[in-house]
């Protein structure tokens, strides 16, 4: 059954079908032209948006749903360190393997495996400065559970960046035709997010003085779509 055919429905295991699909995919990520385009286009963005964000000798970045890596390895040169966090084991080992090669020390830049659930033992403890989360919202079954989670990984004056695309007019069954039909079973929300419903999974789980940047657009599989990038800070 395709997520298609029942919306945002929780009666699939989003969790499990993400991991097995990108384990078995993780391979192909950074040959991927266009991701690798978007990924620039993107981390740029949130840097010239928030540039005070970004601080090389303080900046404890978690970089959620890190995948193999892209969003990291274009951020490390301007923080002081960064944790990826992925569920699927493929592409944490990836991004560790690059990782190495590139000669950064764990210290500065490494994944973990694991599927977080805002628990104080998590991560050893650790909270950050900022949680990045660029294209995986949408894969997302809850994303009021998943950002409680996030908000709770954050410093007090800490900040959420969560990058994805915008709806269009389409609706939800016309939008998951953009997705190749092997991976429409990883995706909770074909057709985006808008600003207002950003803005209250945001300011639901606690998080103030929300901002919501709109004028992205990127191509994935031949397809031209609008991305936005929101924010939201944890109160001190």
């Amino acid at each position: 059954m395709h997520a298609a055919s029942h919306g945002h429905g929780h009666s699939h295991d989003y969790v499990a079908a993400n991991r097995e699909h990108f384990d078995k995919e993780a391979h192909k990520f950074d040959a991927w032209p266009e991701v690798g385009v978007l990924t620039k286009k993107i981390t740029a963005t949130m840097r010239e948006t928030h540039p005070h964000l970004f601080d090389k000798d303080t900046t404890e970045v978690l970089d959620y749903a890190c995948g193999t890596g892209m969003v990291s390895r274009e951020l490390v040169p301007y923080v002081k360190s960064i944790v990826g966090v992925d569920i699927s084991g493929g592409s944490v080992e990836s991004y560790n393997k690059r990782t190495s090669e590139l000669g950064f020390a764990p210290e500065k830049m490494k994944a973990v495996c694991a599927e977080l659930k805002g628990e104080e033992h998590e991560l050893g403890g650790a909270k950050f400065d900022l949680i990045v989360c660029s294209l995986s919202y949408h894969h997302f079954a809850s994303i009021d559970a998943i950002t409680r989670t996030l908000a709770s990984f954050l410093k007090p004056g800490g900040s959420l960046l969560v990058a994805d695309r915008l709806p269009t007019e389409e609706t939800e069954e016309k939008a998951a035709e953009d997705y190749p039909e092997n991976v429409r079973h990883t995706v909770a929300h074909f057709n985006g997010f808008d600003e207002p419903e950003m803005r209250r999974v945001f300011e639901g789980v606690g998080l103030q003085q929300f901002q919501f940047m709109d004028g992205l657009t990127g191509t994935i599989l031949g397809k031209d779509f609008k991305l936005f990038i929101a924010r939201g800070v944890k109160p001190l």
